[in-house]
């Protein structure tokens, strides 16, 4: 049995129960479905991000430009703090990246890697 023989045979015995109702039970059935239409409200697509416990009932609209604020202003600090790590990150990565030049260009003597003093070596030179 597919599902059109299955809605089929549902079909048939709605219709049956439905034929087997009286008159002002039909009118009340009708009644209540127009009513039920009417107050029918389609839904809306809202831009934002759904939280738990926060209906639509109680916070209106007022509710709802609150959190689009404060999305927008947690979004413009995130994306301040991702800039401003970025660029920490370019600033203080060029010392490193002048010596690990210099190491891979062959200037630095040998003797260089075979003595102890190497860091402080590195330090003096990063300073110039």
């Amino acid at each position: 049995m597919n599902e059109r023989d299955i809605a089929k045979k549902i079909t048939q015995h709605l219709n049956y129960g439905a034929n087997q109702l009286d008159r002002p039970m039909l009118e009340r059935l009708q009644s209540a479905r127009k009513q039920a239409l009417a107050a029918h409200v389609s839904p809306q697509r809202v831009f934002g991000i759904a939280m738990a416990g926060h209906g639509d009932a109680h916070s209106g609209h007022h509710g709802h430009m609150h959190f689009s604020l404060r999305f927008w202003i947690s979004f413009a600090v995130l994306l301040l703090g991702l800039l401003v790590a970025f660029n920490w990150t370019e600033i203080n990565g060029d010392e490193t990246d002048d010596v690990d030049a210099t190491m891979l260009s062959g200037e630095l003597p040998v003797h260089a890697f075979l003595d102890s003093d190497f860091k402080s070596w590195l330090d003096q030179s990063s300073r110039r």
